[in-house]
Order: C-alpha cells, then sequence, then structure tokens
C-alpha cells in the first residue's frame, strides 16, 4: 500500500512550495504543476488520489483540468482559488468538487479540510490496496485499473471485496460458495470457478497467469498482495 498522493495544480510557485512543505510534513506524497496542460498529464500518468486546483491557470481553464479528473477518477477534487463569485464556486461543486476553499488560506485549515475529505470519503491508505496498476477502494466499492473504473457484475465483485479483505488469505471454492452465494443457492461449485474466471478477465493483465487473483493448487484461491 502506498501514501496518499496529493496533486497540486496551481501557477503560483511559492504557495505550491508552502502547501508542499506542510503536506509532506503530514505524510502526504506531492506532485505539482504550474500549467493546465501539465496537470492533465500527470492526472493521466500518477493517478493522484486528492487534487488541489486553482481555476486560473496561464494556459487553460482549471475547470478543464477537474472535468478530466473527474473523466479518471474518484477522488477528492478541492479547488484552491481567489475566484469567491456565487456562480464559480456552483459550477466547481456542479463539476463534482469535494471542497472549495477562497484564498489566502491558512494551510493549517486546508490540511485540516483535507482530513476531513479523506475521512468522509473512506481514503486512507489502510482501505486502499494498490496492486500494480491496480486499484481497490474498500470502502466506497471502486475498482481502477490504469486509472480507468473497472465495471464488475455484483457477484465478481463480491468475491473480489471479500478476497482484498482477507489479502494473502487462501479460501477454498466452497469457503467462497458459501460465504458469497450462501448456503440455500441453487448455483454449485461451478459458479465460484465461471465468476473467478470472468473476474481475472477483467483485472488482469494476463488472466492464464494472474498477478492478483492466485490458484494455491489443492488448496484454493486469494488475493496476492506480492505485486
Amino acid at each position: 500500500m502506498n501514501t496518499i498522493k496529493i496533486l497540486i495544480v496551481e501557477d503560483e510557485q511559492p504557495l505550491i512550495d508552502i502547501l508542499r512543505l506542510y503536506l509532506e510534513k503530514e505524510g502526504f506524497t506531492v506532485i505539482s504543476s504550474s500549467s493546465a496542460s501539465e496537470g492533465m498529464r500527470l492526472i493521466d500518468k500518477t493517478a493522484p488520489d486528492i487534487l488541489l486546483l486553482d481555476i486560473h491557470l496561464p494556459d487553460q481553464n482549471g475547470f478543464d483540468v477537474a472535468r478530466k479528473f473527474r473523466e479518471k477518477s474518484d477522488g477528492v477534487l478541492i479547488f484552491i482559488s481567489g475566484e469567491k463569485s456565487k456562480r464559480t464556486v456552483l459550477e466547481g461543486f456542479e463539476i463534482g468538487c469535494d471542497d472549495f476553499i477562497i484564498k489566502p488560506f491558512d494551510p493549517v485549515e486546508l490540511i485540516a479540510r483535507i482530513k476531513a475529505n479523506i475521512r468522509r470519503t473512506g481514503l486512507a491508505t489502510s482501505d486502499i490496496l494498490k496492486l500494480g496498476n491496480l486499484t481497490i477502494n474498500l470502502i466506497n466499492k471502486t475498482v481502477h485499473k490504469n486509472n480507468e473504473k473497472v465495471d464488475l457484475f455484483t457477484k465478481e465483485k463480491m468475491l473480489l471485496f471479500y478476497l482484498a479483505q482477507n489479502p494473502n488469505q487462501v479460501f477454498s471454492a466452497e469457503q467462497l460458495y458459501d460465504r458469497i452465494w450462501g448456503m440455500d443457492s441453487n448455483a454449485d461449485l461451478k459458479t465460484v470457478q465461471v465468476n473467478l474466471s470472468t473476474l481475472r478477465k477483467k483485472i488482469e493483465d494476463n488472466p492464464k497467469k494472474p498477478k492478483y487473483i492466485q490458484t494455491e493448487r489443492g488448496f484454493g484461491y486469494k488475493l496476492s498482495m506480492k505485486n
């Protein structure tokens, strides 16, 4: 598991430097950009968990960066801007921001707001599994691969999150069947294998040689954290 990654997109370098100092002291990983175009590139490249975003950037409007982030992520989006008109703030929330902080602000207040959003969204290192190019959020039950959301059927999702909540622990097909389908189900054990197979096709780079959901021959299946 990794520390929470924060991307700052802001054209005032002194402010970036101050925020980096405070955020890194709190244990966050910080990446920064002074332009919208570079910010968009970093969203794709680094898959940040939190985006701190100014609106007035030298090359493009910050709202465009926010839309890009929302297309890619369910992470925390916080605007930091000197623009405080009601129309602008409302537009920010319509795009999907989690908070809107008006400049000038106290970095201590920003840290408090970030932590509040982390608690609210469940964005904590203990609640997010990052395995290679796969991110599993145990709180909001979402899965992303290469920063793209993975759509899972109900039983596939239940299987994955049961294994994710018990990483590296081996479960037999019978145990998974009882846990996911229940004793009264009309399905059979082959259903477990079928759903694991379709799940692997969605989350593995090579389903025939799975890195994440591994088979322990003679024993069962596990979600491997060694990636």
